[in-house]
């Protein structure tokens, strides 16, 4: 072609209008003669046809995709730089038509994309992607015999966003493909380590749970993590992540939908704040199967939740421990003799990162400072890691294996108003777990501030009896726990802590001002605190 010609020719198009159009013409993609997407054949082609950077206008009406599947063929892909945005919404709606997979277990997403990162690194990723301003009917309740869990949208990228979404018709009928409705993914281990940043979801709602019977699996409203909610140690961190100024509404706490509102791991400086959940299960963040370095949850409201945000971790990958060739106190690194240097079996990889938590146990006849948790200081190889004991052992270990433990490095839970649903069994407003994993010279979870939240059940109605827990805290390193507003949970001990490293209270009261003092849960004491201690001093001076 002669350059006369390329310049002669229309430019790229990277914005085009989409319209349910009732003429039969086939349009030109433009505001005043959109393409037609009518139907599901239609919508998809025109989607495939559209290159990177597009920004996609949907106009009124209700267009139908079969989307995109992990496990089934067909459909579309968003890509890179990509931008879908409706005219509003319930004014715009993408529905996922009706797949068929032959029994085969599957998920499927009106918008997504395929995840494995391949060579070269990032080339899945679809950097800078957008959904906006559209209703997404997932339509689980309209699959026949077809798509296992219905979402609504998956996107992996460095600044992808989901703005503006409302999100109904979703749900899971099987315990292997979890539910993620609108969800963005922080990191991937596939094949090379990928780890995005700033990717979030904002002013976006979830509603309207699927009714049919057998949605009772585990569904994820709002979810910024992995790619399956599946332990592993290979794990990886995306960097500031964020939900925020979101609504979710999952029906009641004892629907039979297992569901959880708000999902955050596989990050650093993960954001939860400014969001509503009403009648869930878990208001979250929930996390179970991953871990997360540090995450702020500040300034969300709950109603009748079972539990606002709760870390079910603690938990011990691989679940029978991995055999270590050796363990040896590594002087040449260290002079001191304080530090271990583990090797696994053959080339077997540990999948270990610096600053992930281990569990390490050995024969009896091993020095006591090799065994316990600890942090990884170092990765020299794939199949070796450091850290850091306490006290020179003085000779190596004997039958070594090894743990991960799936934890919470640092977590800041502040401003948050949460009101326990009644008529439930253990209610927890706030819970950090261990499964008792095990303590020192480390814990399973790092640090953990709780300051200024109000808790209490739904319009102070505790139901048949005064049941549940304000705070329960497990396994921290270390815990500061203040300035409270608690009107629920046992009156003599609605804030609780066990095996924890320190745990420090001060200031939680009760609306009528008085004092709630920690409880030790394991030694069943209750913890001193600043009022307390200056209380007895008072009264020292006075005998």
């Amino acid at each position: 072609m002669s350059l006369l010609d390329a310049l002669l020719l229309d430019p790229a198009p990277f914005d085009v209008w989409i319209a349910c159009r009732a003429d039969g013409q086939h349009g030109s993609g433009t505001l005043n003669d959109p393409y037609d997407g009518s139907t599901a054949a239609k919508f998809d082609a025109l989607m495939n046809a559209l290159g990177p950077s597009t920004q996609v206008h949907l106009g009124p009406g209700t267009f139908q995709t079969l989307g995109y599947s992990d496990e089934l063929s067909g459909g579309w892909q968003v890509q890179a730089g990509m931008k879908i945005v409706g005219a509003g919404i319930d004014v715009t709606t993408l529905q996922v038509a009706n797949r068929q997979s032959g029994g085969t277990p599957a998920r499927s997403f009106a918008i997504g994309h395929a995840l494995a990162v391949g060579s070269p690194l990032h080339a899945n990723l679809v950097d800078f992607c957008e959904a906006s301003d559209l209703t997404i009917d997932c339509n689980f309740s309209g699959q026949s015999g077809g798509a296992n869990a219905c979402g609504a949208v998956r996107l992996m990228g460095n600044h992808v966003r989901i703005a503006r979404v409302k999100a109904k018709n979703w749900g899971s009928m099987t315990q292997s493909k979890p539910c993620f409705v609108l969800a963005v993914v922080t990191g991937d281990r596939t094949a090379e380590l990928a780890e995005v940043f700033d990717a979030g979801i904002e002013g976006c709602i979830v509603v309207e749970p699927a009714v049919f019977s057998y949605n009772t699996y585990p569904s994820f409203a709002l979810y910024a993590g992995a790619a399956e909610s599946t332990a592993t140690n290979a794990e990886a961190y995306g960097k500031a992540p964020f939900i925020r100024n979101c609504f979710v509404d999952c029906g009641g706490p004892s629907e039979g939908h297992d569901c959880r509102a708000l999902s955050m791991g596989w990050c650093r400086g993960g954001i939860v704040e400014g969001n509503q959940v009403h009648n869930t299960k878990y208001g979250g963040p929930f996390l179970d199967k991953a871990s997360i370095r540090d995450v702020i949850v500040r300034n969300n409201y709950y109603r009748n939740v079972v539990k606002g945000p709760f870390w079910d971790l603690g938990v011990l990958n691989p679940t029978t421990a991995m055999t270590l060739s050796s363990l040896v106190r590594d002087t040449t690194y260290d002079a001191t003799g304080k530090t271990a240097l583990a090797t696994t079996v053959g080339s077997a990889s540990h999948d270990l990162q610096v600053g992930e938590r281990v569990k390490v146990t050995a024969s009896d006849l091993t020095p006591p400072a090799f065994k316990g948790v600890f942090v990884v200081s170092d990765v020299p190889a794939t199949n070796q890691f450091r850290y850091r004991m306490v006290s020179d052992p003085g000779s190596n270990a004997a039958t070594p294996a090894m743990q991960k433990v799936l934890g919470v490095d640092q977590a800041l839970i502040e401003l948050n108003t949460i009101e326990l649903a009644s008529d439930v069994s253990d209610p927890v407003a706030i819970h950090l777990c261990d499964h008792n994993a095990g303590q020192g010279p480390d814990y399973a979870h790092g640090g953990v501030i709780i300051r200024q939240n109000k808790i209490r059940y739904v319009n102070g109605d505790a139901g048949d009896g005064w049941d549940g827990t304000a705070l329960q805290i497990e396994g921290a390193k270390n815990a500061l726990i203040s300035d409270n507003l608690i009107e629920c949970g046992p009156t003599d001990n609605p804030i609780k802590n066990f095996r924890c490293g320190t745990a420090t209270y001060f200031n939680n009261k009760t609306p009528s001002g008085a004092l709630i003092r920690g409880r030790d849960g394991v030694s069943n004491t209750k913890s001193s605190e600043l009022e307390t201690e200056a209380e007895d001093a008072l009264l020292l001076t006075l005998i």
